[in-house]
Protein backbone atom coordinates (compact mmCIF):
# COMPACT_ATOMS: atom_id res chain seq x y z
CA UNK A 1 0.00 0.00 0.00
CA UNK A 2 0.91 3.62 -0.90
CA UNK A 3 1.12 6.18 1.88
CA UNK A 4 -1.32 9.16 1.27
CA UNK A 5 -0.17 12.93 2.43
CA UNK A 6 -2.91 14.93 3.83
CA UNK A 7 -1.39 18.33 3.33
CA UNK A 8 -3.09 21.01 1.94
CA UNK A 9 -0.93 20.97 -1.42
CA UNK A 10 -1.52 17.32 -1.75
CA UNK A 11 -5.26 17.52 -2.14
CA UNK A 12 -7.00 18.01 -5.60
CA UNK A 13 -10.39 18.41 -7.12
CA UNK A 14 -11.37 14.71 -7.10
CA UNK A 15 -14.37 14.45 -9.33
CA UNK A 16 -15.38 17.74 -10.25
CA UNK A 17 -16.49 19.11 -13.20
CA UNK A 18 -13.00 21.32 -14.78
CA UNK A 19 -14.79 24.54 -15.65
CA UNK A 20 -13.28 28.05 -15.72
CA UNK A 21 -9.36 27.41 -16.29
CA UNK A 22 -6.95 26.44 -18.52
CA UNK A 23 -6.64 22.36 -19.57
CA UNK A 24 -4.39 20.13 -21.45
CA UNK A 25 -6.17 17.15 -23.14
CA UNK A 26 -3.62 14.51 -21.53
CA UNK A 27 -5.48 11.37 -23.62
CA UNK A 28 -8.88 10.94 -25.45
CA UNK A 29 -10.09 7.43 -26.29
CA UNK A 30 -13.30 6.22 -26.48
CA UNK A 31 -14.24 3.59 -23.59
CA UNK A 32 -17.79 2.05 -22.20
CA UNK A 33 -19.27 4.02 -19.95
CA UNK A 34 -22.09 3.18 -16.92
CA UNK A 35 -24.07 5.98 -15.78
CA UNK A 36 -24.80 4.59 -12.13
CA UNK A 37 -26.33 5.65 -8.73
CA UNK A 38 -24.98 6.75 -5.24
CA UNK A 39 -25.73 2.77 -4.95
CA UNK A 40 -23.20 1.56 -7.77
CA UNK A 41 -26.91 0.07 -9.26
CA UNK A 42 -26.09 1.19 -13.25
CA UNK A 43 -28.69 3.11 -14.85
CA UNK A 44 -27.69 3.12 -18.26
CA UNK A 45 -24.86 2.02 -20.02
CA UNK A 46 -23.38 4.11 -23.14
CA UNK A 47 -20.35 4.23 -25.52
CA UNK A 48 -18.47 7.48 -24.51
CA UNK A 49 -15.61 9.36 -24.91
CA UNK A 50 -13.05 9.80 -22.08
CA UNK A 51 -11.26 13.13 -21.30
CA UNK A 52 -8.20 13.09 -19.08
CA UNK A 53 -7.68 16.72 -18.49
CA UNK A 54 -4.91 18.19 -16.49
CA UNK A 55 -4.70 22.08 -15.34
CA UNK A 56 -2.05 24.09 -14.58
CA UNK A 57 -1.28 22.70 -11.19
CA UNK A 58 -1.13 19.44 -11.87
CA UNK A 59 -4.30 18.32 -11.15
CA UNK A 60 -6.12 15.29 -13.30
CA UNK A 61 -9.67 15.28 -14.20
CA UNK A 62 -11.53 12.10 -15.63
CA UNK A 63 -14.59 13.27 -17.93
CA UNK A 64 -16.78 11.26 -20.05
CA UNK A 65 -19.13 12.61 -22.90
CA UNK A 66 -21.46 10.24 -23.99
CA UNK A 67 -21.10 9.62 -28.13
CA UNK A 68 -23.31 6.67 -29.40
CA UNK A 69 -25.21 3.66 -28.15
CA UNK A 70 -23.46 0.53 -27.83
CA UNK A 71 -25.45 -1.97 -29.72
CA UNK A 72 -24.73 0.33 -32.58
CA UNK A 73 -21.06 1.43 -31.96
CA UNK A 74 -18.14 -0.13 -29.92
CA UNK A 75 -14.93 1.46 -29.47
CA UNK A 76 -11.62 -0.08 -30.95
CA UNK A 77 -9.37 -2.11 -28.63
CA UNK A 78 -7.15 1.04 -28.53
CA UNK A 79 -9.91 3.24 -27.67
CA UNK A 80 -8.80 5.59 -30.48
CA UNK A 81 -11.43 4.93 -32.78
CA UNK A 82 -15.47 4.35 -33.30
CA UNK A 83 -16.45 1.24 -34.57
CA UNK A 84 -20.00 0.52 -36.24
CA UNK A 85 -21.53 -2.35 -35.54
CA UNK A 86 -24.86 -2.06 -37.38
CA UNK A 87 -24.31 -1.05 -41.16
CA UNK A 88 -24.94 2.73 -41.68
CA UNK A 89 -24.64 3.91 -38.37
CA UNK A 90 -24.28 7.40 -37.72
CA UNK A 91 -23.67 9.30 -35.07
CA UNK A 92 -26.44 11.78 -33.29
CA UNK A 93 -25.89 15.43 -33.29
CA UNK A 94 -27.60 15.62 -29.69
CA UNK A 95 -24.84 13.48 -28.14
CA UNK A 96 -22.39 15.12 -25.17
CA UNK A 97 -19.48 14.27 -27.46
CA UNK A 98 -21.20 16.23 -30.13
CA UNK A 99 -21.74 19.35 -28.12
CA UNK A 100 -17.82 18.67 -27.47
CA UNK A 101 -17.17 18.74 -30.80
CA UNK A 102 -18.75 21.42 -32.08
CA UNK A 103 -17.72 23.56 -28.81
CA UNK A 104 -14.01 22.69 -30.35
CA UNK A 105 -14.76 23.52 -33.37
CA UNK A 106 -16.13 26.99 -32.81
CA UNK A 107 -13.55 27.22 -30.33
CA UNK A 108 -11.13 27.66 -33.38
CA UNK A 109 -9.88 23.98 -33.77
CA UNK A 110 -8.93 23.11 -37.59
CA UNK A 111 -12.00 21.02 -38.83
CA UNK A 112 -8.99 19.61 -41.10
CA UNK A 113 -7.22 17.89 -38.69
CA UNK A 114 -9.71 15.76 -38.17
CA UNK A 115 -8.93 12.79 -39.71
CA UNK A 116 -10.99 10.28 -42.17
CA UNK A 117 -10.98 7.74 -39.81
CA UNK A 118 -11.95 9.80 -36.16
CA UNK A 119 -8.78 9.29 -34.42
CA UNK A 120 -9.63 10.60 -31.04
CA UNK A 121 -5.90 10.57 -30.26
CA UNK A 122 -5.04 13.94 -32.73
CA UNK A 123 -6.39 15.53 -29.18
CA UNK A 124 -4.03 14.01 -27.21
CA UNK A 125 -1.74 17.41 -26.41
CA UNK A 126 -4.20 20.21 -27.27
CA UNK A 127 -4.59 23.19 -24.62
CA UNK A 128 -8.12 24.62 -24.08
CA UNK A 129 -9.18 27.46 -21.72
CA UNK A 130 -12.93 25.07 -20.68
CA UNK A 131 -16.16 26.59 -19.52
CA UNK A 132 -19.72 24.83 -18.13
CA UNK A 133 -22.36 24.14 -20.02
CA UNK A 134 -25.30 22.95 -18.68
CA UNK A 135 -25.85 18.84 -20.12
CA UNK A 136 -29.30 18.65 -22.07
CA UNK A 137 -31.91 17.18 -19.87
CA UNK A 138 -32.85 13.65 -22.24
CA UNK A 139 -36.32 11.80 -21.51
CA UNK A 140 -33.81 8.47 -21.26
CA UNK A 141 -31.71 9.10 -18.64
CA UNK A 142 -33.51 9.37 -15.49
CA UNK A 143 -31.56 11.28 -12.64
CA UNK A 144 -32.00 10.84 -8.74
CA UNK A 145 -34.07 12.77 -6.70
CA UNK A 146 -32.40 16.55 -5.69
CA UNK A 147 -29.28 15.70 -8.25
CA UNK A 148 -27.63 18.39 -8.90
CA UNK A 149 -27.85 19.81 -13.00
CA UNK A 150 -25.17 17.95 -14.67
CA UNK A 151 -22.25 20.21 -16.32
CA UNK A 152 -20.20 19.69 -19.32
CA UNK A 153 -16.98 20.87 -19.79
CA UNK A 154 -16.20 22.27 -22.94
CA UNK A 155 -13.66 24.59 -24.57
CA UNK A 156 -14.42 28.11 -25.54
CA UNK A 157 -10.94 29.11 -26.47
CA UNK A 158 -7.83 27.30 -28.00
CA UNK A 159 -4.52 28.03 -26.50
CA UNK A 160 -2.60 25.86 -27.99
CA UNK A 161 -2.56 23.19 -31.20
CA UNK A 162 -0.78 19.88 -30.16
CA UNK A 163 1.65 20.23 -32.86
CA UNK A 164 2.27 23.62 -31.15
CA UNK A 165 4.99 24.68 -29.06
CA UNK A 166 3.82 26.37 -25.51
CA UNK A 167 3.58 30.14 -26.00
CA UNK A 168 2.85 30.22 -29.62
CA UNK A 169 -0.92 31.08 -29.19
CA UNK A 170 -3.27 29.10 -32.05
CA UNK A 171 -5.19 31.04 -34.98
CA UNK A 172 -8.75 30.69 -34.32
CA UNK A 173 -10.00 30.00 -38.34
CA UNK A 174 -13.71 30.22 -39.28
CA UNK A 175 -14.87 26.46 -39.53
CA UNK A 176 -16.17 25.57 -43.06
CA UNK A 177 -17.55 22.86 -45.25
CA UNK A 178 -15.15 20.17 -47.27
CA UNK A 179 -17.35 21.50 -50.13
CA UNK A 180 -17.22 25.61 -48.96
CA UNK A 181 -20.49 25.59 -47.65
CA UNK A 182 -21.09 28.74 -45.77
CA UNK A 183 -20.32 29.28 -42.38
CA UNK A 184 -24.20 29.31 -40.71
CA UNK A 185 -23.03 29.72 -37.22
CA UNK A 186 -20.98 33.00 -38.26
CA UNK A 187 -24.26 34.67 -39.70
CA UNK A 188 -26.20 33.23 -36.73
CA UNK A 189 -23.56 34.94 -34.49
CA UNK A 190 -23.76 37.86 -37.22
CA UNK A 191 -27.79 38.23 -37.03
CA UNK A 192 -27.71 38.19 -32.64
CA UNK A 193 -25.56 40.91 -32.65
CA UNK A 194 -27.12 43.01 -35.19
CA UNK A 195 -30.86 42.04 -33.36
CA UNK A 196 -29.63 42.95 -29.46
CA UNK A 197 -32.34 44.74 -28.09
CA UNK A 198 -31.07 48.78 -26.60
CA UNK A 199 -30.13 46.81 -23.28
CA UNK A 200 -27.70 44.48 -24.99
CA UNK A 201 -30.09 41.29 -24.68
CA UNK A 202 -33.09 39.89 -26.47
CA UNK A 203 -34.60 36.19 -26.68
CA UNK A 204 -34.22 32.79 -29.14
CA UNK A 205 -38.25 33.55 -29.66
CA UNK A 206 -37.66 37.14 -30.78
CA UNK A 207 -34.57 36.19 -33.03
CA UNK A 208 -36.64 33.16 -34.37
CA UNK A 209 -39.41 35.45 -35.50
CA UNK A 210 -36.75 37.77 -36.79
CA UNK A 211 -35.13 36.07 -38.93
CA UNK A 212 -38.61 35.07 -40.70
CA UNK A 213 -39.34 38.44 -41.52
CA UNK A 214 -35.67 40.00 -41.90
CA UNK A 215 -34.07 37.46 -43.71
CA UNK A 216 -37.23 36.27 -45.89
CA UNK A 217 -35.24 36.27 -49.35
CA UNK A 218 -31.67 34.69 -47.40
CA UNK A 219 -31.67 30.94 -48.75
CA UNK A 220 -29.62 30.47 -45.58
CA UNK A 221 -32.64 31.33 -43.19
CA UNK A 222 -34.15 28.34 -42.13
CA UNK A 223 -30.72 26.85 -41.38
CA UNK A 224 -30.13 30.08 -39.15
CA UNK A 225 -33.71 29.52 -37.19
CA UNK A 226 -33.22 26.05 -36.69
CA UNK A 227 -29.21 26.75 -35.41
CA UNK A 228 -30.55 29.17 -32.90
CA UNK A 229 -32.13 27.00 -30.81
CA UNK A 230 -29.73 24.14 -30.90
CA UNK A 231 -27.13 23.18 -28.00
CA UNK A 232 -23.99 24.31 -30.21
CA UNK A 233 -25.42 27.54 -30.85
CA UNK A 234 -24.84 28.25 -26.98
CA UNK A 235 -21.45 26.85 -26.70
CA UNK A 236 -20.75 29.46 -30.00
CA UNK A 237 -22.71 32.30 -27.87
CA UNK A 238 -20.75 31.38 -24.83
CA UNK A 239 -17.34 31.38 -26.48
CA UNK A 240 -17.83 34.51 -28.58
CA UNK A 241 -18.62 36.65 -25.29
CA UNK A 242 -22.48 36.13 -24.61
CA UNK A 243 -24.44 34.97 -21.61
CA UNK A 244 -27.18 32.84 -21.77
CA UNK A 245 -29.91 32.65 -19.10
CA UNK A 246 -33.35 30.05 -19.92
CA UNK A 247 -34.14 31.75 -23.05
CA UNK A 248 -32.31 35.50 -22.86
CA UNK A 249 -29.08 35.99 -24.92
CA UNK A 250 -27.29 39.13 -23.84
CA UNK A 251 -23.57 40.55 -24.16
CA UNK A 252 -22.29 43.46 -21.88
CA UNK A 253 -20.25 46.60 -23.04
Amino acid sequence: MTPVGWKPSDFVEGGAVPVDKNLTWKENRFNIFDYTKKDGTVVASTVALRVTYVDDSGNEFVQQYSAADKERFTPSPDGKTLVAITEGAKLTKSSNFAILVNALINAGFPENRIPESGDVSVLDGLYTYNIGLPEPKRAGLQREEGARERVLSVPSKILQLPSEKKGKPATKTAAKGEDGSVDVTALALKFVADNLGDDGSTTRQKLATAVFRKLAKDPNKDAIAGLIFRPEFQVALLSNGYSVEGETISKGD
